[in-house]
């Protein structure tokens, strides 16, 4: 049997590769979701299919760099650690896209893990112990034209909204933009709904930047249903239950229970797994499954995360605008619009 994704799912892989595909330098992609989504999956996928055969790259060359963004310094975002961190990716990379749950031949794998940690290695004993933030930066630019590097993703965006008082996210959002124009190369950038605010609050920002969203499971779109049902389905024929068709029967308290985030789903069958065996059974019952619910005040940060990217998804009221715009237009005097041509 084979996991039958989300029906937005499809959508967003074609989206984003779409997206990718038109390499513009100095343009931001970014993927929005909740937690657990998917999102990461969704990333790989398209690298992987873009970029999946290193042997075709290049000697020295790297089409893609991948950061995680940290909060090391305080809980606040560090730019200087953002860039240490990306030179680093660039001479001792890890290529956890293109590994991780990769098609190419397992020795292959493993002959690229052994060049890797010899990098790691050798650069371990040249890296710079001193740098100002300039020269990182610096270094960061220089290394993406000498890899020949297209991309740079960074995942976990929303740390550059944890900001002290006089520094703005956006800052942070235009510098990687006019770098990245520089260099030569479009950011991939994921996180959670929050992240819009990286570009929400600017202009310039908004007219950069493409926006593919990857929703969870939800009851308003009744397209989601038999998927979510497929899902679960699946996911039932690889667990010991006490009746085949138990998820079926409880869809609607797992979608309640997990907001229909598959992470989600799959955590919640992980805690009834091991409350069934506390239990002295070998199958999950109900009764393991509603103990391994979230608490009230867990659930209530759930859902609300999930609504709040909802909100931030849908699309904003072009109607309610523009009824606005023709209402203060019809205040215009009329001898002002003389020599309009009327409509046919």
């Amino acid at each position: 049997m084979r996991l039958v994704q989300h029906p937005a799912y499809e959508d967003a892989r074609r989206r984003l590769r779409t997206a990718l595909d038109d390499h513009r330098p100095g343009h931001m992609v970014f993927i929005i979701g909740p937690s657990g989504v998917g999102k990461t999956t969704l990333r790989h996928s398209v690298m992987q299919e873009l970029f999946g055969n290193p042997y075709q790259w290049g000697r020295g060359r790297a089409p893609a760099v991948q950061v995680f963004a940290t909060l090391p310094n305080r809980a606040y975002y560090s730019s200087k650690d953002m860039a240490r961190n990306l030179v680093d990716e660039l001479h001792a990379p890890r290529l956890d896209w293109l590994l991780k749950a990769s098609s190419l031949p397992r020795q292959t794998v493993m002959s690229i893990e052994a060049e890797l940690e010899e990098c790691r290695r050798v650069w371990n004993g040249i890296r710079p112990m001193r740098a100002t933030e300039g020269e990182w930066w610096a270094m960061f630019e220089r290394g993406l034209l000498a890899r020949g590097c297209k991309y740079v993703s960074i995942d976990q965006v929303t740390a550059l909204l944890k900001n002290h008082r006089d520094t703005s996210p956006a800052d942070h959002t235009l510098h990687l933009m006019a770098l990245a124009e520089s260099a030569g190369v479009m950011c991939l950038m994921t996180g959670v709904h929050e992240a819009v605010r990286l570009w929400d609050v600017h202009s310039e920002l908004r007219r950069r930047v493409t926006t593919v969203w990857a929703p969870p499971y939800s009851d308003t779109r009744p397209g989601d249903r038999i998927p979510f049902l497929r899902l679960l389905k699946f996911l039932g024929a690889r667990e010991q239950l006490y009746r085949k068709d138990l998820l079926l029967r409880m869809a609607s308290e797992v979608l309640a229970a997990t907001g229909g985030v598959i992470g989600e789903v799959m955590q919640l069958l992980d805690r009834a797994r091991k409350c069934a065996t506390e239990d002295g059974s070998d199958r999950i019952a109900k009764r393991h499954i509603e103990a391994s619910y979230y608490g009230d005040v867990e659930l209530l940060s759930l859902w609300r995360d999930i609504e709040a990217f909802e909100y931030a998804m849908r699309a904003g009221s072009v109607q309610k605008r523009a009824a606005l715009a023709r209402m203060r237009w019809d205040k215009v005097p009329q001898e002002t619009c003389k020599g309009v041509p009327a409509n046919d």
